[in-house]
């Protein structure tokens, strides 16, 4: 019995949940407006403002807990420098849900999670490409320095002199004479011959 347990399971294990909310609150503090089904917006809208009254505080100790949820040094700089100040004057709810109405493929209930204070699109979309293009640049990197261990642990190969290509002169195939040709087949043919009489002479022992 699950009495008093506010936790909404959502279908999943505690790590998978967990990691859902996580990345629904980093996608709304990115883009400050998300479309999900209703019982994950009302589990995300618990997280987010959480994250936002630490947000508010905005120092040392406020980032670190941030960090624990949203593990992005850059984004959490924008959360604490952005986000926190547009709601200094409230003291809770910072985040609204609009019902959409059922799914058309299995009936849930749709909804759009948002941010109560948004900024401009302009403002958005330049945090969505410094986010994207840093994960873009992360990436590079990594391959980079793949490739450079790769190259330090193979000794460099010493190159041989090439040695000059002597043209080799062209053999030339050896005709075998008809003569021989038609002896090896004469011999070929009576020698299955001499197979078939000694099958056939067999076979009418048997008979016998």
């Amino acid at each position: 019995m699950r009495h008093r347990d506010r936790v909404k399971k959502l279908g999943r294990k505690k790590e998978h949940r967990r990691a859902l909310l996580r990345n629904m609150c980093r996608s709304l503090f990115i883009f400050e407006k998300i479309r999900t089904t209703m019982p994950k917006a009302k589990e995300a809208r618990r997280m987010a403002e959480h994250i936002i009254e630490f947000a508010k505080k905005n120092n040392l100790a406020a980032k670190r807990t941030i960090y624990r949820y949203i593990p992005d040094h850059k984004l959490v700089k924008i959360i604490c420098e952005e986000i926190g100040p547009n709601f200094a004057n409230r003291q809770g709810g910072y985040t609204r849900i609009y019902r959409l109405g059922p799914r058309l493929g299995d009936g849930a209930e749709m909804a759009i999670l948002e941010l109560v204070e948004q900024n401009e699109p302009s403002v958005i979309d330049t945090r969505r490409k410094l986010i994207e293009r840093r994960a873009l640049h992360e990436q590079k990197s990594k391959e980079k320095t793949k490739k450079v261990k790769s190259e330090k642990e193979k000794p460099p190969k010493a190159k041989k002199p090439k040695k000059e290509a002597k043209e080799k002169p062209e053999k030339k195939e050896k005709k075998k004479p008809k003569k021989k040709i038609a002896k090896k087949r004469a011999k070929k043919e009576k020698k299955t011959k001499k197979r078939v009489k000694a099958r056939k002479k067999k076979i009418k022992k048997k008979r016998r």
